[in-house]
Order: structure tokens, then C-alpha cells, then sequence
């Protein structure tokens, strides 16, 4: 009877656990869209001179993508800014005494608000896609193919595990 009551009980928490995972509305583990790239997120020693170095991009393309950047800038900031207050509030559903009737609605805004931000993101990486020339749009998936190595062995470093 006890082990059935404590196997009921870590299944009830891991499922818990996995919904709280599916909320977090900006996991580590993904690496930054080429909007991102420009900017060199923090903690990695791409900075947007290198990437732009690299890149061979000319005066007119820089200032191209700095004015898409800031075009999608404020609409991704509250994009994202909306999805962490459904996810936290998703959260905070689950781990309440709330009725599954009032969670599957969240869990929706969660999804939907996700959704959004994916899109204002590939909308801005089509507009800098379309500033670059092909050799550039070559060398910028390489250098992204590296980064994500990198990436993914510096994750596996941190954690002691494989992807």
C-alpha cells in the first residue's frame, strides 16, 4: 500500500515537473536566432563587430540590419515580456489547487503566446536574410553551425551529459 501510494506520488510530481518545464517561456538550451547574432548574447565571445567582420558586411548593410533590429526590437521585448507573465502564471496553476479547467486555458495563451514570438523572430531573420548577400548567407550558416557546436560542448561540459 505504501509503495503504491509513493510510486502514485513521484509519477504525480514528474508530471508536475514536466509541465513547469514546458512553461518556461526562454529555456538555456537553445541557441539565438541570427536577430540575436547580431547583437552577441551575453556570456559568449561573439560580439556583433566580429560576427560583422566576418561577415565582410559593408557600411550599408550594417546600418540595414541595426534598423531591422530596431524595428522588431520593442515588439519581441513585449512579445517575450507577455509570454514569462503566462508562463508564470501557468506555473503557478499548476501548482496550485486550481481546476484543470482553468490550467488547459493558460496552457493555450502559453502555446499561442510562443508561437507569436517564433514568428516575430523568423519574420526578422527573414528581413536580415534578405540584406545579406548568398556567400554571405553561407558564411553566416557556418559560423552558426560552429557556434552551435560550441554551444552544445559547453552545455555537455556543464552538465556532464549528451544532447
Amino acid at each position: 500500500m505504501l509503495l503504491r501510494r509513493v510510486s502514485a506520488l513521484s509519477v504525480l510530481v514528474l508530471s508536475l515537473g514536466g509541465f513547469v518545464v514546458l512553461a518556461n517561456p526562454k529555456p538555456d538550451f537553445f541557441p539565438p536566432l541570427m536577430a540575436q547574432s547580431f547583437e552577441g548574447p551575453p556570456g559568449h565571445n561573439w560580439s556583433k563587430p566580429r560576427l560583422m567582420e566576418e561577415l565582410n558586411l559593408t557600411q550599408e548593410q550594417q546600418q540595414q540590419l541595426q534598423a531591422i533590429r530596431s524595428q522588431y526590437k520593442d515588439q519581441i521585448s513585449q512579445q517575450q515580456d507577455e509570454l514569462r507573465q503566462a508562463a508564470e502564471e501557468l506555473r503557478s496553476l499548476m501548482t496550485s489547487d486550481a481546476d484543470t479547467n482553468q490550467i488547459r486555458p493558460k496552457h493555450q495563451q502559453v502555446q499561442q503566446l510562443r508561437q507569436q514570438l517564433e514568428a516575430l523572430h523568423f519574420e526578422s531573420m527573414l528581413a536580415m536574410r534578405e540584406v545579406l548577400t548568398p556567400e554571405q548567407r553561407q558564411e553566416f550558416a557556418q559560423l552558426m553551425e560552429r557556434r552551435r557546436d560550441e554551444f552544445r560542448n559547453e552545455m555537455r561540459n556543464r552538465r556532464g551529459q549528451e544532447f
